[in-house]
């Protein structure tokens, strides 16, 4: 009588390596016995925690808009920022263009 590649081993091992391969995906068997090896859940471990109040100074209301200077302070970075960027771009690749030309000229 044939056996069936279906039937499951009742006397088998599962080899540690099994256990952290592909075949805890497709194998009935290794899942759950990786399952088993599992720690015992939390069921509260994904509760979000109440956040803390946040405090609004006494000098001044919720409805006033909050100072800008920082705002103005951070686009002004990243604008020179961004520019110095493209400028060192542009300078490693004229650089590169120079050595590429003189290279040129040399083996012409």
């Amino acid at each position: 009588m044939p056996s069936d590649e279906r039937d499951p081993a009742p006397n088998r091992q599962i080899e540690p390596w099994e256990l952290h391969s592909e075949l805890v995906l497709v194998c009935p068997e290794v899942c759950e016995r990786a399952r088993e090896l599992l720690p015992e859940r939390d069921p509260d471990a994904f509760l979000a925690r109440a956040r803390e109040p946040v405090l609004v100074p006494a000098t001044r209301t919720v409805d006033e808009p909050q100072q800008r200077s920082s705002l103005l302070v951070a686009l002004v970075g990243y604008a020179i920022w961004r520019l110095l960027e493209t400028a060192r771009i542009a300078l490693f690749t004229l650089t590169a263009v120079i050595v590429l030309a003189l290279l040129g000229e040399l083996l012409h």
